[in-house]
């Protein structure tokens, strides 16, 4: 039995499915949650959608995203608990924490560097995503597709392959995409979701992050940070700036763009872009973090001073 159908076995078998995903989300971790917690419904099983982090605001307009909670209640309990997009445990926040002893817990995962965490498995790198997985997925178990399912699934697969521009946008990932479209998703209203709830402050806050954007003397590695000073001077949180690496990542001759991101004194995000061949989740794993070839990051306990420091001559290394 295959791994997809061990996952679809275990599913079919529980009543209750508690549905989560990594901290920190994007797309395809709300999108993938919210689709498998809808057609599980569907399907006569009681579902609950969880996430330890709120839902950023360009995901709310997703088909059932104001339903994401950031806890199991104490008085819920779940026959099983379904992990999408999630490298290891420790990346839900504590929300396996909580489950009673015996519960099932089935990992489906497209990170190479998954360690396997679940009592069920499902891991499969050369997937564009967690969503394009979960489609897989339902098809298996013979669970219909509504537009809700649909919509979410859509935009967990265009967020991971970076509005189908990165190198994991394979023939698989388009027909899944396009299949999405004929059950239900409309792609320019959930193009348009994303951005609905920008506000000037993003502007004002982008518009310092890239005045400040620095170049490797070949012009071949580009990095911007935010500062948690400018987020304050635009009256706007950190997550705004989730999407602003696509610019450092366009310029010309770029082969790597990083972005630091100041979430404390002691506390910085790096996200890591590349182009063609160049893998940077291994640079990522050097720093604690993991992800894809051309998109991954990490978290470095240090100010923004020291962590650049310590990070741009790993990737200028890599970019040469």
């Amino acid at each position: 039995m295959s791994d997809l159908a061990r996952v679809a076995a275990a599913l079919g078998a529980a009543s209750s499915v508690a549905v989560l995903a990594h901290i920190k989300p994007e797309g395809d971790a709300i999108g993938s949650t919210l689709a498998a917690a809808l057609a599980l419904r569907a399907a006569g099983k009681r579902t609950g959608a969880f996430n330890a982090d709120r839902v950023p605001p360009d995901l709310r307009e997703l088909p059932g995203a104001g339903e994401v909670r950031r806890a199991v209640p104490p008085d819920q309990e779940y026959g099983c608990y379904l992990v999408v997009d999630t490298a290891n445990g420790d990346r839900t926040g504590g929300l396996l924490d909580g489950r009673r002893p015996g519960t099932l817990v089935v990992n489906v995962d497209h990170h190479g560097g998954n360690t396997r965490f679940g009592d069920v498995n499902w891991v499969e790198p050369k997937a564009s995503s967690a969503g394009e997985m979960v489609l897989r997925l339902i098809r298996t178990m013979g669970l219909p597709i509504s537009p809700d399912v649909a919509a979410n699934l859509y935009a967990a697969i265009l967020t991971d392959t970076g509005g189908f521009r990165y190198g994991n946008t394979t023939a698989a990932a388009l027909r899944a995409a396009a299949d999405l479209v004929d059950a239900g998703a409309v792609p320019d209203a959930i193009a348009r979701g994303f951005s609905a709830h920008r506000v000037v402050g993003e502007w004002r806050l982008l518009g310092e992050v890239l005045a400040g954007m620095e170049l490797s003397p070949d012009g071949g590695v580009a990095w911007i940070e935010v500062t948690s000073a400018a987020c304050r001077r635009a009256g706007v949180d950190m997550d705004v700036a989730e999407d602003f690496i696509q610019y450092p990542r366009d310029l010309a001759g770029v082969r790597i763009a990083v972005a630091f991101k100041e979430l404390s004194d002691n506390e910085v995000r790096v996200s890591f872009r590349s182009s063609g061949s160049l893998d940077v989740a291994p640079l990522a794993a050097v720093f604690g973090g993991g992800g894809h070839r051309n998109a991954a990051g990490c978290t470095v306990r240090s100010g923004l001073a020291a962590a650049k420091a310590a990070v741009l001559p790993a990737v200028e290394a890599l970019a040469r």
